[in-house]
């Protein structure tokens, strides 16, 4: 009976031996931990045990760092909204942070002034502000090379004063191109400015819900990195739940813009 014991014993102790190296279980290296008997770990080690699986207790004791990074999706989709603020924004806002989702919003200056507080909200719930001009007029924006500049500047200082803080994401008005000139291009990116289309555009500026689904259920099939197109409208809003849901369902990470990223545009050719 006594063999029996000590064997017992042996095998309490050589079990426990594996599992710490297993899951870095750690004692206290004090003098009270030093005089505590292999007997009181083996308790411990069977009182662990009796409950739970090895797989559990491993996983339960294992830090983040230690289980490494949640993996991430090859697949990226960037939620655009152009137009805004508007009366529809604040739903807009509601429905993203329902889903846990961060959208880009590419604003006219106009719009930004008359809806401030919808401005300081989508900053302040973590979604990334950009600018759409001033007037949204082809004549106007291209009248000459400085006069693009001046109207996202204007932005720029604008969205400054509402919020504090600094954007330089553009889109351009109809696509950067075909109406914007080389030399209106060139001097927005000798500016800094962040330029972005997008390559899927889902028509909501005129289509219903359903056809707004459509274009996401079939353009948005193959495509890695979808940068997908809206407006600030009432068919938006009602499209747009579902539309994030099939998104997740095909496994996109929905990630907003932010200006460290390279940008996506039609000169670019890298869409």
């Amino acid at each position: 009976m006594k063999y029996k014991s000590n064997k017992t014993i042996f095998t309490l102790i050589v079990g426990l031996a594996l599992v710490g190296s297993i899951i870095g279980f750690k004692v206290l290296n004090n003098d009270k931990n030093k005089e505590a008997s292999s007997y009181t770990q083996e308790n411990q080690l069977v009182s662990l045990m009796k409950n739970k699986t090895l797989t559990e207790i491993i996983k339960e004791s294992t830090t983040k760092e230690e289980k490494g990074p949640i993996p991430s999706s090859a697949k990226k989709a960037y939620i655009t909204i152009d137009d805004g603020p508007s009366k529809y924004t604040n739903d807009i806002l509601d429905i993203l942070a329902e889903n846990d989702v961060k959208a880009t919003f590419f604003m006219i200056d106009g719009n930004m002034k008359k809806y401030p507080d919808a401005v300081k909200r989508i900053d302040e719930d973590g979604h990334s502000g950009g600018f759409h001009s001033v007037t949204h007029d082809v004549k106007e924006l291209y009248k000459n090379p400085e006069s693009a500049l001046n109207e996202f500047e204007t932005c720029r200082e604008t969205f400054y004063k509402i919020t504090g803080e600094e954007s330089k994401l553009i889109r351009i008005p109809y696509g950067s191109k075909p109406y914007m000139p080389e030399s209106s291009y060139e001097l927005l990116e000798e500016n800094g400015y962040k330029m972005w289309d997008w390559n899927l555009d889902t028509q909501d500026w005129r289509a219903t819900t359903d056809t707004i689904l459509s274009n996401i259920l079939y353009y948005g099939r193959d495509n890695p990195n979808l940068v997908i197109l809206m407006h600030e409208k009432e068919q938006t809003v009602e499209a747009l739940a579902s539309m994030i849901k099939v998104l997740k369902e095909r496994g996109y990470d929905i990630l907003p813009i932010n200006e460290d990223m390279q940008e996506r545009n039609f000169w670019d050719k890298n869409l």
